[in-house]
């Protein structure tokens, strides 16, 4: 049995400006033909299917053929993201055709969807768990009603203020489900789908942030559901949804996990070719590979000396979507046109002088967390360290502000 592990479409985005919309169509065909070229039993599309809450149009039309086509064919299994709104994606789930399964609410991540074969047999179980927002997950998974008048942080009827807690939680159910459920001792795959930042993963420049309470992730360890020593417990595969590069993590003692990525580049940081996993599934065994993601406009990134960039040993990058950084001491006089003269197809144009050695160890501030930028301002401009006080003050600021911005997304 084959399953296609997917994640993070973001249908709907752009990069620095440019419409993305005819690389997402490439893409949408590329796993309709996989679906049909391999007899693959089920796609996962581990979160973030949409950019945002409320997707374009296009964005829309585009998935629900893809569905349509893909719904013939195949069992879609899908969940929400931190992008993409639970509510809306949610909305008519239960109208779906039987072979696709929309998972929004963590409540249901203990009801595995039944993958079966050619033979009609159930070859695998799918846990799908959406993305799980600590400040509503955590009276929600603890029984409470998110609406509940209960409004403090402190009661002690909600789980802890954390992304480990409440990861935690939705887990519980899957572990009760293997042990208790009606699979309970059967010799078949399982497989969980999770839309979270793992600790050890590496993140690129596109991920909106998920810190609350100072912490953006959550321990591997979660998904051994409580098995000890060297056991990695009963999961034959961890699905991972939210970091755009394709990465394993995890330790040796975990059951075996993956971030598929995004199928395209979202930033000039994500230049490693992008894939999707294949996932083999033989006698309850399971093994991976990578399928390379098709590409419908490469990206780089050219730094130097304006007159090298332009010049004639760059030509084969001329039709890329590119990022031109002219190192030259004095600001190029009319940079940004003469560089879009020979790139059509430059999103970012930027002047820095001095050469990359000379700036490595100024790290992006876009790859810094938010408090570590805060401490380093007050360093710059006040000659002190934050007191704990000032940073807690911060912290709240930063996490009610990021709040209201996926509220107004949503």
């Amino acid at each position: 049995m084959l399953i296609l592990h997917t994640s993070d479409w973001h249908l709907g985005r752009k990069l620095h400006g440019a419409d993305l919309s005819e690389a997402s169509a490439l893409w949408c065909r590329h796993v309709i033909n996989l679906v049909r070229e391999r007899s693959i039993a089920a796609v996962l599309i581990a979160g973030d299917v949409y950019d945002r809450g409320v997707p374009p149009t296009e964005s829309v039309e585009l998935f629900d053929a893809t569905l349509r086509e893909l719904s013939e064919l195949t069992t879609v299994i899908l969940t929400s993201g931190n992008h993409d709104s639970a509510h809306r994606l949610g909305f008519g789930a239960g109208l779906m055709r039987d072979n696709i399964h929309i998972r929004t609410d963590s409540r249901d991540s203990g009801t595995p969807v039944e993958v079966r074969g050619q033979d009609g047999e159930v070859g695998a179980l799918v846990y799908p768990i959406p993305y799980l927002d600590p400040d509503v997950e955590r009276r929600r998974l603890a029984g409470m009603s998110v609406n509940d008048d209960e409004n403090h942080d402190d009661s002690p009827h909600y789980l802890a203020r954390s992304h480990e807690a409440v990861l935690g939680a939705a887990l519980d159910l899957v572990a009760d489900d293997i042990a208790n459920g009606a699979h309970a001792g059967e010799d078949v795959a399982r497989i969980c789908m999770a839309h979270a930042f793992i600790t050890g993963g590496q993140p690129s420049a596109s991920e909106r942030d998920l810190h609350v309470g100072g912490v953006d992730s959550a321990p591997s360890g979660l998904f051994r559901l409580g098995a000890s020593g060297d056991d990695p417990g009963p999961l034959s595969y961890v699905a991972l949804g939210h970091l755009h590069s394709p990465q394993r993590v995890g330790q040796k003692c975990d059951p075996p996990m993956r971030y598929a990525g995004s199928p395209m580049a979202f930033s000039f940081s994500e230049s490693r070719a992008k894939s999707s996993v294949l996932v083999e599934i033989e006698g309850g065994g399971v093994t991976t590979s990578l399928i390379e993601a098709p590409v419908w406009r490469p990206i780089c990134t050219i730094e130097g000396a304006l007159e090298e960039i332009l010049s004639d040993a760059h030509i084969p990058d001329r039709e890329k979507f590119a990022r031109i950084i002219a190192t030259d001491q004095a600001r190029p006089e009319e940079l940004t046109s003469k560089v879009r003269r020979v790139f059509p197809f430059a999103l970012d144009v930027q002047h820095r002088a001095g050469s990359i050695e000379e700036r490595s160890s100024l790290a992006p501030i876009a790859a810094q967390k938010p408090m570590a930028v805060l401490a380093d301002f007050m360093r710059i401009a006040g000659n002190r360290e934050l007191t704990e006080a000032e940073a807690q003050v911060l912290e709240q600021s930063w996490e009610h502000t990021r709040a209201a911005h996926e509220k107004e997304s949503a």
